[in-house]
């Protein structure tokens, strides 16, 4: 386990800075595939699904009920962003930033982020099986209530992320780097990783004995 001084504490997650609801601009789908960055509106109930969208620019913005299904995005770039029961299952997202979002309810299912950068990121009570994170950045992000069966995070840097109430099955950590994540509350049945990539991971002692036998060492 890692021990930090008081000096030394790790950073924590910081939340959306957003208006209230009645102070953002009601916006049509429309606005959403211009291209342009937009702030401080509010998107709900919107399709969008199977479109090509170059760039989706937003920042101190709400979406609730929005679809992204099967999307492509060119780049995409989200500060200070609530999402709420959204839709981005298969959806492609090139050039992923984001910073101090949430995801919420939401649908992540096959979901491609390769390359990814998120700081400061809540994934709380989604579906995210099967999604590709590899070669990502997601530093002191944190998932709960969510589900990460077999996701794909090779070659992700997760540094001080925390997994509650998580399941991780199947999931291929390859060459992630995990000092300092907090995997106490992950389920980590069946995933694959090494022995280098687990030094400085937070873990109970149950899951030090899941690694080990995961990794081949015999405890006596």
């Amino acid at each position: 386990m890692v021990r930090r001084s008081k000096k030394e504490e790790a950073p924590t997650r910081r939340p959306p800075d957003l208006r209230d609801v009645e102070e953002l601009e009601h916006v049509a789908d429309g606005a959403l595939l211009g291209g342009r960055p937009l702030e401080d509106l509010l998107a709900e109930s919107l399709d969008l699904g199977g479109q090509k969208i170059s760039v989706l620019a937003l920042s101190a913005s709400l979406l609730q009920n929005v679809s992204f299904a099967n999307c492509e995005i060119g780049s995409m770039r989200l500060r200070d962003v609530r999402l709420v029961n959204c839709d981005f299952s298969n959806a492609t997202l090139r050039g992923f930033e984001a910073t101090r979002v949430e995801f919420v309810d939401c649908r992540l299912m096959g979901m491609r982020a390769m390359e990814c950068r998120w700081s400061s990121v809540l994934v709380e009570n989604c579906d995210v099986r099967y999604a590709q994170f590899n070669d990502g950045q997601m530093r002191i992000c944190e998932c709960r209530g969510t589900t990460l069966g077999e996701c794909d995070f090779r070659g992700a840097d997760l540094d001080g992320t925390i997994f509650t109430h998580v399941m991780l099955h199947r999931a291929d950590l390859t060459g992630a780097k995990l000092r300092g994540v907090d995997l106490r509350g992950a389920d980590i049945e069946g995933i694959t990783v090494r022995a280098e990539d687990v030094r400085g991971a937070v873990v109970t002692a149950a899951q030090a004995i899941e690694l080990a036998r995961l990794l081949g060492i015999v405890i006596k």
